[in-house]
This record gives structure tokens, C-alpha cells and sequence, in this order.
């Protein structure tokens, strides 16, 4: 299998502490890799890193051609009036944004087959400030997959659904690694680990593991690494 991203001996601080140290990692393409480890472990910077919003301060990050990354804090101003439609079509904007820009009919397409395919098209036209939890983070998946991006870098979008929202965005995951590599930081270990293809432990630095089931056994008998 071919790899998406690499992480040749990265090393990435804040200030004088580093978060992460000697990273070497690949993440296989058009395949579910779950990351998971302690709070302040690097999860949220390893996903920085692969969208490119971090710079590494020593080592490379090779093969990101493009990835739509989906933060763990994203608010939302309620009484700005954007719909789910609107806030998808977000992700097919051009950097070089013009004055007086109009969405193409391509752009228009896009956005629609991602609010199809995340399963939100009964709300298209609703608020997002009347959206469950649940809703709202697919709407921002559907954003990310506008974009056309190969690699959906998500940083604990489970973080704050309930158990029943939670298996619809895995359900949703499970579908779209069919044409889309997808990394995956969470917290919650036993149900990511189960729709996992490939994990890794963030602790500092990274522990690969091509069976998620290893790492959960692992895990269960207080691995300490």
C-alpha cells in the first residue's frame, strides 16, 4: 500500500518545550489511522504538522499533497446568519480570493455531493446555530471534502458527541476511506481503535502499530512507553 504522508525524524517545540521528538511515522493512503495517546501527548501538533499549519523545527513532512483539516476547537458566532450549504461551500474557495466573487456552478456541485455524502442534505438550507453536535461536525467534514483534499486530518471531532453521534460520524468514516485517506486523534481509545486500519501511540514521540488491535490490548494491560 502506498503511503500518503511520512514523518522522516521530525521534531517540533514550543518555545523550550518540545512536544514532539524523533517522529517517524507513515500513514498509508485510503485507510483509517487512529491516533491516540495522553492529554499534552502531541496529537493536536502531529495533525498541525501534517495539514502544514506547523513548520517542523528539524526532520520532514513529505507527501501531504493536499489535506482538509477539521480543528478540535471551532466555534461558531450564533447570530451570524451562515447555512450548512454556505459553510461548505467555504472549503472550494481560492486562496486568492477576489471582491465581488461568485461560487462557479462546479464549486456549487461540490459542495452539495459533500452535504450528500455526510448525510446532511435534509439541512442544507438550516443554520448552523440550529444544527445538533453531531450535525455540526459533519457539516465540517463536509467542508474539508469540498475542498477536494486527498487526506481528512481530524483532530477529535468525537470530543464532544454524545454516544449515538459519535457511531454516526464512525459510520460516516467507515464510508468515506473508500477514495480518501483520513487521520484520526482521539480520546475516545476502545471505539476509534475498532474502525481503525492503522494506529499509533502519541506520547512525545510515536509508536506505530499496523494491528489497532494490538495497541488496545496493550493498552488494557497498562502499557507504558
Amino acid at each position: 500500500m502506498n503511503d500518503a504522508v511520512t514523518f522522516d525524524n521530525v521534531r517540533y517545540c514550543y518555545d523550550n518545550v518540545c512536544a514532539l521528538d524523533d517522529v517517524r511515522l507513515s500513514v498509508p493512503a485510503h485507510a483509517l489511522t487512529a491516533l491516540v495517546g495522553p492529554n499534552g501527548g502531541g496529537k493536536s501538533t502531529l495533525i498541525r504538522l501534517m495539514a502544514g499549519l506547523l513548520t517542523p523545527d528539524a526532520g520532514v513532512v513529505s507527501g501531504c499533497r493536499s489535506v482538509g483539516y477539521v480543528s478540535q476547537h471551532i466555534g461558531f458566532d450564533n447570530s451570524f446568519p451562515l447555512t450548512v450549504r454556505e459553510l461548505v461551500l467555504m472549503g472550494t474557495l481560492d486562496p486568492k480570493l477576489r471582491a465581488y466573487y461568485r461560487y462557479t456552478a462546479e464549486q456549487k456541485g461540490a459542495a452539495d455531493e459533500a452535504i450528500c455524502r455526510v448525510g446532511l442534505t435534509h439541512v442544507a438550507g438550516r443554520g448552523i446555530e440550529q444544527l445538533s453536535g453531531g450535525q455540526r461536525g459533519r457539516a465540517l467534514i463536509a467542508r474539508a471534502l469540498a475542498s477536494k483534499a486527498d487526506i481528512l486530518a481530524l483532530d477529535e471531532p468525537d470530543a464532544s458527541l454524545d454516544i449515538d453521534a459519535a457511531r454516526e460520524l464512525y459510520a460516516l468514516l467507515l464510508t468515506l476511506k473508500t477514495d480518501k485517506t483520513i487521520v484520526i486523534a482521539s480520546h475516545h481509545v476502545g471505539a476509534v481503535l475498532d474502525i481503525a486500519d492503522y494506529a499509533a501511540y502519541v506520547k512525545g514521540t510515536v509508536s506505530c502499530f499496523l494491528s489497532p488491535d494490538r495497541l488496545k490490548t496493550k493498552l488494557k494491560g497498562g502499557m507504558v512507553l
